[in-house]
C-alpha cells in the first residue's frame, strides 16, 4: 500500500492512537507488532485483522466463559531453559506459571466456545499445554516466587533441620551476649548481627581477647568487633551445611521443573506466539473502550459512509473537558468522489478532512474506529494527503513550492482506488494563480476516478463542485444570529467564509468593510449574500419542519390514545350486554319459577289470607332483590383520587380532577372526561403482593433474591427479542422485591430505548423511568424505580 508523505502518521495524528496502542499492550513481543503495525490494502487480509478485533471485543463485554487477559511474556525464559541441565530461578518459574496459567484458560475456552470466535480460534493452531505444567510448578513455587518447603520431602525435612539449628544457635549466643553485657565487654544496648551469614555479637576491641571466639568483621572506628563465640561455632557450621544442602535440593527441584518446561518447549513456544498476537488484539480491544469505537462493515469498493464519525483525539480531548464533539456524517460514492468542503476559517473544514483520512488510515490498519458501526468504509490501495495545518502541535513551514511538489506526486500516482486529502486547496500564493493551478489540478484528479476530500475557500472550486459530475460541495454550519460556527458539516451546497461578517463581530469599523466590499466586486459580495441568505432560509424551514414533525407525532400519539380507549369502551360495552342479556333471562326464569310456586302455594292453601299475604311478601323480597341486582346506582360522594370505574364496566381508573357534574378520569395512561353520574368507586380490596403470591406457589424467593441482577443489557437484540426479555426482567425484579433496577440498551438511534419506554410505560408498579447521570451512561442505559 502506497502513502505519502512520510510523515503521514504525524500529520494525521495516527502516531498518538498508536502510543495508546502500545501503552494498551502488556509484552514486549506485543508492544512490538503495535509499533509495527501498518495499514493494507489486502482485503481478505484486513477482514482477519478486524473480524478478531471485533470478536475480542464481544468477548471482553461477555459476562460467560471469563478467560484470563493478563499476557506475560513468556519467551525468555523459554530461550534460556533450551539447553538440557539449565534452570530457571524461583522467580522466572513465578512468571512462567503466570503465561501457562493464561495459555491454559485460552485453550480450555477454545475447547468449549472456539466455534464462536472463530479468528480468534484460528491463530491458536489447535496448540496443546500439558495441564500438569501448571499443577507441577504451582506445588513448586509459591506467589513470592520461592520453592515451598513441600517441593519434596528432603528439601522439607532440610529446612526443618536449619530452623532448629538456628533456633539452637540464637539461643546459645543470646547467652553469651547477656554474660558479655554483665561484664561490661559490650553496650548494654548492643544486639545480635549477621556477619559472612553467620550470627555474631558486637564486642568491644580493648575485650575481644576476653571471649573465646572466631573475630569476622570490625566497626569503621576499629572500636567494635563482630565476633562469633565458640559456643556456637559447631552450631554455625552446622547452619551453614545445612544451608548448602537446601541449596543443591532446590537446584535438583528446579532442574526437574525445568525438563518438564524442556518436554513442552514446542507447545510453549507456540503459547508465547499466542499471547503476543491475543495481547495485540487485546490492546485493540482496550483502544475501541478509550474512543468509544466500533468495527463498522468493510467493504471491497471505495465507496464508503460514515455515519456519526468522531475525530478520536479530539473526542479524548473534550472528554477531559467535558465537552460535546459534533459527529461527522459523509458519504462518497463512485457518483460523488470528491468533496470540497467550503465555510468560516475555525469552523471545522480541517477537523472534518483529518477525520476522514485517521479513521481510514487506523481502520486499513486493522484497528477499531470511532464511528457508528453502522457505517460502511471500503479499502483504499494509496492515500495521499497534503495537510499544512497551523492547528498542529508543531509550526507548518510549509511553502506553495512545497504545495506543487505534493500536487505534482499526487498526479503522477493517484488512480481509481487512490484516496487524497488536502487543506487550504491552492493557498500559499496569490488567489488568482493559486485558485485556476488548484481547479486544474482538481478536475485532472476527477478524470483519474480517485476519491478525496479538499477544503478550500476559492469561488471557483465552489463553482465546478456545483457543476461538475465526480464533484460536490459541502460547507461546515454557521450560526448567522451569533456568528458562531456550528462545526457540523452539510453536504449539498458550498459555504460562505462570512468574512465580512467576522469582521464586523470582531469590531473592524464599519467603513473599512464596505470599503472592502466594494474593492471586491458586486459579483463576489452578491455570490456571497446569497449563501447567507440561503443558509438563514434553511434554518428557518429546518425549525419548521422539525416543528411541524413534532406536532405530527403528538397528533398521531393523541390518535392511537383515542383508538385505544375507543376500542377498550366497545370491547366492554360489548361484554356487558352479553353478561346483562344473561343476567335478564336467568332473573325472568326465576322470576317464572317463583310465580308458579306463589300460585301452587295459594291454590293449595285455598286462598287464605294468611298464606296469599306471606306469598305476596314473598314476591315483593323477591322483585326487590332483582331490582338490587339489575341497576347500579352511582356513587353520592366522589373527590380526587377515589378509584372508580363506569357504570356497567370493569375498566379502573383514578379520578384526577372534579368540575360540577363532570370528572377527569386517568385510565391507564389515557385521561377521558365522563360524567358523574355514570362513575361509581371500584371495590378497594386490597391485592396480594407478588411476594405473598409467589409463597402460596412454594417458589424459593430467598435464592431468588440471592442470585437477582438488578442490571441487564439488551445491546444488539432484536425488538422483539427485547420486549421479551424487559417483560421478564421487570416481572423479575418485582417478584424479588427490588428497588431500582437497570437496562443497557445503548444509544444509537434510540430503538432499543424506546421499546423500553413503550414496554414499562404506565406500569402500575413503576414509579419512574429516567435516563443514568451523564457520567454513567447517560441515555444509554435506563434506570428503572419500582414502587
Amino acid at each position: 500500500m502506497r502513502i505519502y508523505p512520510e510523515d503521514i502518521e504525524e500529520k494525521l495524528g495516527f502516531d498518538l492512537i498508536r502510543n495508546h496502542l502500545i501503552r494498551f499492550c502488556q509484552s514486549n513481543r506485543g508492544e512490538q507488532l503495535a509499533k509495527k503495525a501498518k495499514p493494507t490494502d489486502k482485503y481478505e487480509i484486513l477482514t482477519v485483522w478486524l473480524n478478531q478485533a471485533k470478536e475480542m471485543i464481544r468477548l471482553k463485554g461477555s459476562s460467560e466463559d471469563k478467560v484470563s487477559f493478563e499476557f506475560p511474556d513468556i519467551d525468555e525464559f523459554l530461550v534460556r531453559v533450551k539447553v538440557p541441565g539449565t534452570f530457571l530461578d524461583p522467580e522466572d518459574f513465578h512468571e512462567l506459571k503466570r503465561g501457562v496459567n493464561t495459555l491454559t484458560s485460552w485453550v480450555t475456552f477454545f475447547q468449549k466456545k472456539g466455534d464462536e470466535y472463530p479468528e480468534l480460534l484460528k491463530i491458536s493452531n489447535h496448540i496443546e499445554i500439558d495441564p500438569n505444567l501448571a499443577v507441577h510448578i504451582d506445588k513448586t513455587i509459591d506467589e513470592r516466587g520461592e520453592v515451598k518447603d513441600s517441593a519434596s520431602k528432603d528439601l522439607a525435612d532440610i529446612r526443618s533441620k536449619i530452623s532448629k539449628s538456628e533456633k539452637a544457635v540464637r539461643s546459645a549466643i543470646q547467652k553469651v551476649l547477656k554474660k558479655a553485657k554483665e561484664d561490661e565487654f559490650t553496650d548494654e544496648d548492643s544486639t545480635l548481627t549477621v556477619r559472612d551469614g553467620r550470627l555474631v555479637i558486637p564486642v568491644k576491641a580493648e575485650h575481644k581477647k576476653r571471649i573465646q571466639g572466631f573475630v569476622h568483621d570490625e566497626s569503621a572506628t576499629g572500636q567494635t568487633v563482630y565476633l562469633e563465640p565458640g559456643e556456637v561455632l559447631d552450631l554455625n557450621n552446622q547452619v551453614r551445611e545445612l544451608k548448602y544442602a537446601e541449596k543443591r535440593e532446590v537446584i535438583r527441584i528446579l532442574v526437574s521443573l525445568s525438563d518438564h518446561v524442556r518436554a513442552n518447549l514446542k507447545d510453549l513456544k507456540n503459547g508465547a506466539s499466542l499471547l503476543e498476537k491475543l495481547d495485540f488484539i487485546h490492546a485493540k480491544a482496550l483502544l475501541a473502550d478509550l474512543i468509544d469505537g466500533s468495527i463498522p462493515t468493510i467493504e471491497k469498493s471505495t465507496s464508503f459512509i460514515l455515519i456519526n464519525a468522531i475525530h478520536p483525539l479530539l473526542f479524548l480531548s473534550h472528554k477531559e473537558s467535558k465537552k460535546p464533539v459534533i459527529p461527522l456524517n459523509l458519504s462518497l460514492d463512485q457518483d460523488k468522489r470528491i468533496l470540497i468542503i467550503s465555510g468560516p476559517n475555525a469552523g471545522g473544514k480541517s477537523v472534518a478532512l483529518k477525520t476522514v483520512g485517521l479513521l481510514q488510515y487506523m481502520i486499513q490498519a486493522g484497528l477499531p474506529v470511532s464511528v457508528n458501526e453502522e457505517s460502511r468504509i471500503g479499502v483504499f490501495s494509496s492515500i495521499f494527503i497534503d495537510i499544512g495545518d497551523t492547528q498542529s502541535i508543531e509550526d507548518d513551514l510549509s511553502t506553495y513550492s512545497s504545495h506543487l511538489t505534493s500536487m505534482n506526486f499526487f498526479l503522477q500516482h493517484t488512480d481509481k482506488k487512490s484516496m487524497f486529502l488536502i487543506d487550504e486547496f491552492g493557498k500559499g500564493t496569490e488567489p488568482q494563480f493559486g485558485g485556476a493551478i488548484a481547479e486544474s489540478v482538481l478536475n485532472e484528479l476527477n478524470k483519474k476516478r480517485a476519491h478525496g476530500v479538499v477544503t478550500t475557500h476559492y469561488q471557483n472550486l465552489k463553482k465546478i463542485g456545483d457543476e461538475t459530475p465526480g464533484l460536490i460541495n459541502g460547507a461546515m454550519k454557521y450560526d448567522l444570529d451569533a456568528l458562531e460556527p456550528l462545526f457540523e458539516l452539510e453536504v449539498g451546497k458550498p459555504g460562505s467564509s462570512f468574512a465580512f461578517e467576522i469582521a464586523g463581530k470582531i469590531g473592524l469599523p464599519n467603513d473599512i468593510i464596505e470599503k472592502a466590499r466594494k474593492k471586491i466586486g458586486s459579483s463576489h459580495v452578491a455570490y456571497d449574500q446569497l449563501l447567507n441568505q440561503l443558509e438563514k432560509e434553511k434554518a428557518k424551514y429546518e425549525k419548521l419542519i422539525k416543528k411541524l414533525e413534532k406536532d405530527q407525532s403528538e397528533i398521531n400519539k393523541a390518535r392511537k390514545d383515542y383508538e385505544d380507549l375507543r376500542s377498550m369502551l366497545e370491547d366492554d360495552k360489548k361484554r356487558f350486554i352479553k353478561e346483562a342479556k344473561q343476567e335478564a333471562k336467568q332473573i325472568l326464569e326465576h322470576a317464572n319459577k317463583d310465580v308458579e310456586r306463589v300460585i301452587r302455594e295459594i291454590k293449595e292453601s285455598k286462598a287464605s289470607k294468611e298464606r296469599t299475604k306471606a306469598a305476596r311478601e314473598k314476591l315483593n323480597k323477591k322483585k326487590e332483590h332483582f331490582e338490587d341486582r339489575t341497576q347500579k346506582k352511582p356513587s353520592a360522594s366522589l373527590k380526587v383520587g377515589d378509584v372508580v370505574k363506569m357504570i356497567g364496566q370493569d375498566t379502573t381508573g383514578t379520578i384526577q380532577k372534579i368540575k360540577g357534574k363532570q370528572a377527569e378520569v386517568l385510565f391507564g395512561s389515557m385521561k377521558s372526561i365522563v360524567s358523574t353520574d355514570k362513575l361509581q368507586k371500584a371495590n378497594n380490596t386490597p391485592q396480594v403482593s407478588y411476594q405473598k403470591k409467589v409463597k402460596k406457589l412454594g417458589i424459593d424467593l430467598s435464592s431468588k433474591m440471592a442470585n437477582f441482577n438488578h442490571e441487564i443489557s439488551i445491546r444488539g437484540m432484536r425488538a422483539e427479542e427485547a420486549i421479551n426479555v424487559v417483560e421478564s426482567f421487570i416481572d423479575e425484579a418485582l417478584l424479588v422485591g427490588a428497588d431500582e433496577v437497570r437496562i443497557v440498551h445503548g444509544k444509537g438511534h434510540g430503538v432499543l430505548r424506546e421499546i423500553v419506554r413503550n414496554v414499562t410505560k404506565g406500569h402500575p408498579s413503576i414509579a419512574s423511568v429516567e435516563d443514568e447521570h451523564a457520567d454513567r451512561g447517560g441515555a444509554g442505559i435506563s434506570v428503572i424505580k419500582l414502587q
